[in-house]
This record gives structure tokens, sequence and C-alpha cells, in this order.
């Protein structure tokens, strides 16, 4: 019989998503302090939250082999994080 495929995460791609919502993260968080924007800290903070737990989990992942929680918790945590980043889009 044939084994089901890995559907584990991985390392490298967390830590690419990660860095591609870091840097606009931390790009929205400078131009929210510089205009006095909430909008643009919320949106910030709410990416940089998600991909410091991407790095997180990459880590875990490399470390371990396993992921740090289950899928069901990354992606509630995932959606609350893109609630809160529309939300700030929205404030700006």
């Amino acid at each position: 019989m044939q084994q089901p495929p890995n559907r584990g995460p991985s390392t490298g791609m967390n830590l690419v998503i990660a860095t591609l919502l870091g840097i606009p993260g931390i790009i929205n968080i400078v131009a929210g302090i510089s205009h006095a924007s909430i909008g643009g800290l919320l949106s910030g903070i709410a990416a940089l939250v998600y991909a410091g737990l991407l790095v997180r989990d990459a880590l875990h992942v490399k470390k371990t082999g396993r992921p740090a929680m289950a899928q069901k918790h990354m992606l509630l945590i995932g959606f609350a994080c893109l609630s809160i980043y529309l939300l700030g889009v929205f404030l700006k």
C-alpha cells in the first residue's frame, strides 16, 4: 500500500512567508508612527505578529521535525491577524 504524502509545514517556506509579511509590517509601523496613524500601526503589528509566529514554527520544525502547534490553531491565529490587518487598512 502507498503511504499518504507528508503534509508537514516547510521550514523554508515559513521563513519566506515570514519575510514577505515582516518587511511590509515594519514599513507600516514606521509609516504609522511618522504619520500618527493608528491604522498603520495596527496593520504593521498584525503582520509582524504572524511573521513572528511563522518564524517560531519554522524553528520548531527544523529542531524537532514537527510543527509547534496544530494547524487548526495556526489558522485561527492567522485569521485573527488578518482581521486586525484589514481593520488597520480600513482605518488608514
